[in-house]
Protein backbone atom coordinates (compact mmCIF):
# COMPACT_ATOMS: atom_id res chain seq x y z
CA UNK A 1 0.00 0.00 0.00
CA UNK A 2 2.79 2.42 0.90
CA UNK A 3 4.46 1.77 -2.46
CA UNK A 4 1.19 2.54 -4.23
CA UNK A 5 0.80 5.84 -2.36
CA UNK A 6 4.38 6.84 -3.11
CA UNK A 7 3.88 6.03 -6.78
CA UNK A 8 0.75 8.18 -6.94
CA UNK A 9 2.53 11.06 -5.21
CA UNK A 10 5.41 10.83 -7.65
CA UNK A 11 3.03 10.97 -10.61
CA UNK A 12 1.25 14.00 -9.15
CA UNK A 13 4.54 15.80 -8.52
CA UNK A 14 5.74 15.13 -12.04
CA UNK A 15 2.45 16.39 -13.44
CA UNK A 16 2.62 19.55 -11.31
CA UNK A 17 6.17 20.26 -12.40
CA UNK A 18 5.21 19.79 -16.02
CA UNK A 19 2.19 22.13 -15.75
CA UNK A 20 4.26 24.86 -14.09
CA UNK A 21 7.07 24.68 -16.61
CA UNK A 22 7.27 27.97 -18.44
CA UNK A 23 8.32 27.59 -22.04
CA UNK A 24 11.02 29.92 -23.28
CA UNK A 25 12.25 30.89 -26.73
CA UNK A 26 14.53 27.85 -26.90
CA UNK A 27 11.59 25.47 -26.54
CA UNK A 28 9.24 24.44 -29.33
CA UNK A 29 7.00 27.44 -28.85
CA UNK A 30 3.73 27.51 -30.80
CA UNK A 31 1.29 30.34 -31.39
CA UNK A 32 -1.05 28.67 -28.89
CA UNK A 33 1.74 28.73 -26.29
CA UNK A 34 2.31 32.43 -26.94
CA UNK A 35 -1.42 33.16 -26.72
CA UNK A 36 -1.61 31.33 -23.38
CA UNK A 37 0.82 33.88 -21.89
CA UNK A 38 -2.03 36.41 -22.10
CA UNK A 39 -5.19 36.51 -20.04
CA UNK A 40 -8.16 35.86 -22.32
CA UNK A 41 -10.61 38.75 -21.94
CA UNK A 42 -14.12 39.38 -23.22
CA UNK A 43 -15.53 42.44 -24.93
CA UNK A 44 -16.09 45.15 -23.96
CA UNK A 45 -12.53 45.64 -22.73
CA UNK A 46 -10.87 48.67 -21.14
CA UNK A 47 -7.26 49.36 -20.27
CA UNK A 48 -7.19 51.66 -17.23
CA UNK A 49 -4.45 53.96 -16.01
CA UNK A 50 -4.17 51.75 -12.92
CA UNK A 51 -3.16 48.87 -15.19
CA UNK A 52 -0.43 51.02 -16.69
CA UNK A 53 0.77 52.14 -13.25
CA UNK A 54 0.89 48.61 -11.83
CA UNK A 55 4.33 47.08 -11.32
CA UNK A 56 4.69 43.80 -13.21
CA UNK A 57 6.63 40.74 -12.05
CA UNK A 58 9.82 40.41 -14.09
CA UNK A 59 9.20 36.67 -14.40
CA UNK A 60 6.11 37.36 -16.52
CA UNK A 61 7.98 39.44 -19.11
CA UNK A 62 7.85 38.26 -22.73
CA UNK A 63 11.26 37.39 -24.14
CA UNK A 64 12.34 39.62 -27.05
CA UNK A 65 12.79 36.51 -29.23
CA UNK A 66 9.12 35.63 -28.73
CA UNK A 67 7.98 39.17 -29.48
CA UNK A 68 9.92 39.03 -32.74
CA UNK A 69 8.61 35.55 -33.58
CA UNK A 70 4.89 36.18 -33.06
CA UNK A 71 4.37 39.96 -33.18
CA UNK A 72 7.17 42.39 -34.07
CA UNK A 73 10.63 43.34 -32.83
CA UNK A 74 10.03 47.05 -33.49
CA UNK A 75 6.99 47.51 -31.26
CA UNK A 76 8.33 50.42 -29.19
CA UNK A 77 11.13 51.64 -31.46
CA UNK A 78 9.52 55.05 -32.04
CA UNK A 79 8.40 55.57 -28.43
CA UNK A 80 11.54 54.82 -26.41
CA UNK A 81 15.05 56.20 -26.82
CA UNK A 82 17.49 54.02 -28.71
CA UNK A 83 19.32 51.70 -26.35
CA UNK A 84 16.70 52.00 -23.60
CA UNK A 85 16.01 48.86 -21.59
CA UNK A 86 12.39 47.98 -22.39
CA UNK A 87 10.42 45.04 -21.00
CA UNK A 88 7.21 43.67 -22.52
CA UNK A 89 4.38 42.18 -20.48
CA UNK A 90 1.25 40.33 -21.67
CA UNK A 91 -1.98 41.96 -20.54
CA UNK A 92 -4.93 40.56 -22.51
CA UNK A 93 -5.94 38.49 -25.53
CA UNK A 94 -9.18 39.30 -27.36
CA UNK A 95 -10.80 37.33 -30.16
CA UNK A 96 -12.64 39.06 -33.00
CA UNK A 97 -14.66 37.81 -35.96
CA UNK A 98 -11.88 38.26 -38.52
CA UNK A 99 -8.91 39.44 -36.44
CA UNK A 100 -7.53 38.94 -32.96
CA UNK A 101 -5.97 41.43 -30.54
CA UNK A 102 -3.06 41.22 -28.10
CA UNK A 103 -2.67 43.98 -25.49
CA UNK A 104 1.02 44.38 -24.65
CA UNK A 105 2.50 46.64 -21.99
CA UNK A 106 6.00 48.08 -22.52
CA UNK A 107 7.88 49.56 -19.58
CA UNK A 108 11.05 51.63 -19.52
CA UNK A 109 12.79 53.57 -16.79
CA UNK A 110 10.31 56.47 -16.71
CA UNK A 111 7.74 55.55 -19.35
CA UNK A 112 4.98 52.97 -19.69
CA UNK A 113 3.26 52.28 -22.99
CA UNK A 114 0.50 49.95 -24.10
CA UNK A 115 0.01 48.56 -27.60
CA UNK A 116 -2.89 46.87 -29.31
CA UNK A 117 -1.29 44.31 -31.61
CA UNK A 118 -3.49 42.92 -34.37
CA UNK A 119 -3.16 39.46 -35.96
CA UNK A 120 -5.23 37.49 -38.43
CA UNK A 121 -7.04 34.32 -37.35
CA UNK A 122 -3.97 32.22 -38.17
CA UNK A 123 -1.77 34.29 -35.88
CA UNK A 124 0.04 36.37 -38.51
CA UNK A 125 0.97 39.85 -37.27
CA UNK A 126 -0.76 42.68 -39.16
CA UNK A 127 -0.44 45.99 -37.33
CA UNK A 128 -0.23 47.74 -33.99
CA UNK A 129 -1.69 50.85 -32.34
CA UNK A 130 -0.24 52.77 -29.42
CA UNK A 131 -3.20 52.80 -27.04
CA UNK A 132 -1.68 53.66 -23.66
CA UNK A 133 0.91 56.07 -22.32
CA UNK A 134 2.09 57.10 -18.87
CA UNK A 135 5.24 59.14 -18.28
CA UNK A 136 6.66 59.97 -14.86
CA UNK A 137 6.01 63.66 -14.12
CA UNK A 138 4.31 64.01 -17.51
CA UNK A 139 1.27 66.19 -18.15
CA UNK A 140 -0.59 63.80 -20.47
CA UNK A 141 -1.90 60.24 -20.23
CA UNK A 142 -3.49 57.83 -22.69
CA UNK A 143 -5.69 54.74 -22.32
CA UNK A 144 -8.18 52.86 -24.49
CA UNK A 145 -11.22 50.61 -24.74
CA UNK A 146 -12.92 48.29 -27.26
CA UNK A 147 -16.71 48.01 -27.28
CA UNK A 148 -18.93 45.10 -28.30
CA UNK A 149 -18.86 46.30 -31.92
CA UNK A 150 -15.05 46.23 -31.81
CA UNK A 151 -14.71 49.98 -32.18
CA UNK A 152 -11.42 51.12 -30.64
CA UNK A 153 -11.57 54.31 -28.57
CA UNK A 154 -8.28 55.93 -27.54
CA UNK A 155 -8.61 58.61 -24.86
CA UNK A 156 -5.87 61.17 -24.24
CA UNK A 157 -5.98 63.52 -21.25
CA UNK A 158 -3.69 66.55 -21.07
CA UNK A 159 -3.23 68.65 -17.94
CA UNK A 160 -3.30 72.28 -19.11
CA UNK A 161 -3.17 73.78 -15.64
CA UNK A 162 -4.37 73.31 -12.06
CA UNK A 163 -7.83 71.75 -12.28
CA UNK A 164 -7.92 72.19 -16.07
CA UNK A 165 -7.76 69.05 -18.22
CA UNK A 166 -8.37 68.70 -21.96
CA UNK A 167 -9.65 65.35 -23.21
CA UNK A 168 -9.57 63.89 -26.73
CA UNK A 169 -11.31 60.71 -27.83
CA UNK A 170 -10.35 59.06 -31.11
CA UNK A 171 -12.51 56.28 -32.55
CA UNK A 172 -10.95 53.76 -34.94
CA UNK A 173 -12.38 51.03 -37.13
CA UNK A 174 -9.95 48.16 -37.73
CA UNK A 175 -10.31 46.33 -41.06
CA UNK A 176 -9.66 42.63 -41.71
CA UNK A 177 -6.18 43.48 -43.03
CA UNK A 178 -5.28 45.19 -39.76
CA UNK A 179 -5.41 48.75 -41.06
CA UNK A 180 -6.96 51.22 -38.60
CA UNK A 181 -9.18 53.99 -39.98
CA UNK A 182 -9.94 57.03 -37.83
CA UNK A 183 -13.70 57.55 -38.01
CA UNK A 184 -14.41 60.23 -35.41
CA UNK A 185 -12.77 62.57 -32.90
CA UNK A 186 -14.36 64.14 -29.84
CA UNK A 187 -12.60 66.74 -27.73
CA UNK A 188 -13.06 69.03 -24.77
CA UNK A 189 -10.91 71.86 -23.50
CA UNK A 190 -10.08 75.36 -24.61
CA UNK A 191 -8.20 75.81 -27.86
CA UNK A 192 -4.82 77.46 -27.45
CA UNK A 193 -2.81 79.07 -30.24
CA UNK A 194 -0.24 76.65 -31.61
CA UNK A 195 -1.69 73.71 -29.64
CA UNK A 196 -4.24 72.26 -32.08
CA UNK A 197 -3.93 68.49 -31.94
CA UNK A 198 -4.35 66.99 -35.39
CA UNK A 199 -5.29 63.28 -35.00
CA UNK A 200 -4.67 62.46 -38.69
CA UNK A 201 -1.46 64.46 -39.07
CA UNK A 202 0.80 61.42 -39.66
CA UNK A 203 -1.50 59.69 -42.17
CA UNK A 204 -0.47 59.53 -45.88
CA UNK A 205 -1.01 62.60 -48.10
CA UNK A 206 -0.02 61.45 -51.56
CA UNK A 207 -3.20 62.69 -53.25
CA UNK A 208 -2.77 66.07 -54.96
CA UNK A 209 -5.52 67.61 -52.79
CA UNK A 210 -4.25 66.20 -49.49
CA UNK A 211 -2.59 68.63 -47.09
CA UNK A 212 -3.32 71.18 -44.38
CA UNK A 213 -5.47 74.25 -45.10
CA UNK A 214 -5.51 77.13 -42.62
CA UNK A 215 -7.61 80.25 -42.07
CA UNK A 216 -5.75 81.37 -38.93
CA UNK A 217 -3.86 79.86 -35.97
CA UNK A 218 -7.04 78.33 -34.55
CA UNK A 219 -8.76 77.19 -37.75
CA UNK A 220 -7.56 74.27 -39.83
CA UNK A 221 -8.89 71.73 -42.30
CA UNK A 222 -6.59 68.73 -42.70
CA UNK A 223 -7.08 66.41 -45.68
CA UNK A 224 -5.42 62.98 -45.89
CA UNK A 225 -5.60 60.04 -48.30
CA UNK A 226 -8.55 57.68 -48.05
CA UNK A 227 -8.58 53.91 -48.47
CA UNK A 228 -9.09 54.38 -52.22
CA UNK A 229 -8.92 57.14 -54.86
CA UNK A 230 -12.59 58.05 -54.37
CA UNK A 231 -12.36 58.85 -50.66
CA UNK A 232 -10.42 61.08 -48.29
CA UNK A 233 -10.04 61.56 -44.56
CA UNK A 234 -10.49 64.97 -42.97
CA UNK A 235 -10.16 66.81 -39.69
CA UNK A 236 -11.72 70.25 -39.11
CA UNK A 237 -11.05 72.41 -36.07
CA UNK A 238 -11.88 76.07 -35.53
CA UNK A 239 -12.27 78.58 -32.71
CA UNK A 240 -13.82 82.04 -33.05
CA UNK A 241 -12.97 85.13 -31.02
CA UNK A 242 -16.51 84.98 -29.67
CA UNK A 243 -15.61 81.69 -27.98
CA UNK A 244 -17.59 79.55 -30.41
CA UNK A 245 -15.68 76.50 -31.60
CA UNK A 246 -16.15 73.26 -33.48
CA UNK A 247 -14.35 70.05 -34.34
CA UNK A 248 -15.22 67.23 -36.70
CA UNK A 249 -13.40 64.37 -38.42
CA UNK A 250 -14.45 61.56 -40.70
CA UNK A 251 -14.28 60.10 -44.20
CA UNK A 252 -15.48 62.07 -47.22
CA UNK A 253 -15.95 61.07 -50.85
CA UNK A 254 -14.97 62.94 -53.99
CA UNK A 255 -17.98 63.92 -56.11
CA UNK A 256 -15.89 65.53 -58.85
CA UNK A 257 -12.29 66.42 -59.74
CA UNK A 258 -12.24 69.27 -57.20
CA UNK A 259 -15.32 68.54 -55.11
CA UNK A 260 -15.99 66.41 -52.09
CA UNK A 261 -18.76 65.65 -49.64
CA UNK A 262 -19.19 64.20 -46.18
CA UNK A 263 -22.40 62.82 -44.70
CA UNK A 264 -22.63 61.71 -41.09
CA UNK A 265 -24.13 58.22 -40.67
CA UNK A 266 -25.73 59.05 -37.32
CA UNK A 267 -27.23 62.48 -38.08
CA UNK A 268 -28.09 64.84 -40.95
CA UNK A 269 -24.73 66.60 -40.61
CA UNK A 270 -23.01 67.13 -43.94
CA UNK A 271 -20.04 69.13 -45.25
CA UNK A 272 -19.23 70.11 -48.83
CA UNK A 273 -15.60 70.59 -49.89
CA UNK A 274 -14.64 72.80 -52.85
CA UNK A 275 -10.96 72.68 -53.83
CA UNK A 276 -9.12 75.19 -56.01
CA UNK A 277 -5.46 75.96 -56.57
CA UNK A 278 -3.99 76.27 -53.09
CA UNK A 279 -7.37 76.87 -51.46
CA UNK A 280 -10.29 74.98 -49.92
CA UNK A 281 -13.80 76.19 -49.11
CA UNK A 282 -16.16 74.25 -46.85
CA UNK A 283 -19.85 74.67 -46.12
CA UNK A 284 -22.41 72.86 -44.02
CA UNK A 285 -25.09 71.06 -46.01
CA UNK A 286 -26.84 69.73 -42.93
CA UNK A 287 -27.17 70.44 -39.24
CA UNK A 288 -23.84 69.77 -37.50
CA UNK A 289 -24.77 71.30 -34.15
CA UNK A 290 -23.51 68.25 -32.26
CA UNK A 291 -19.95 69.09 -33.31
CA UNK A 292 -19.90 72.90 -32.90
CA UNK A 293 -21.31 75.82 -30.99
CA UNK A 294 -24.85 77.04 -31.60
CA UNK A 295 -23.93 80.33 -33.28
CA UNK A 296 -21.12 79.18 -35.58
CA UNK A 297 -20.87 76.86 -38.58
CA UNK A 298 -18.39 74.72 -40.46
CA UNK A 299 -17.79 77.16 -43.29
CA UNK A 300 -15.14 79.45 -44.70
CA UNK A 301 -12.13 79.62 -47.00
CA UNK A 302 -8.77 78.07 -46.09
CA UNK A 303 -5.32 78.42 -47.68
CA UNK A 304 -3.07 75.41 -48.20
CA UNK A 305 0.15 75.44 -46.19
Amino acid sequence: MNKLVLALLAICLLGACKSKHKKVAGDEFTFEDFRDLFTTAQLPYKLTLDSLKAEEDDSSAIEPELMKQFLTDTLATRDFQAGSAVQYFPLAYLEGDKINYFVVKATGKTTRMAYLCITDKKGHYLNRLQVGKLVDNGNSTKYFSIDNKRAVKITEEQQLGPGHTATKEEFYDVAADGKAMLVMTNSSGDAVAGQIFNPIDTLPRKHKLSGDYEADELSIVSIRDGKDAKSFQFFISFAKESGCKGELSGTGHFTGPNKGEYKDKDSNCGISFQFSTGHLSIKEIGGCGAYRGVKCFFEGSFKKK
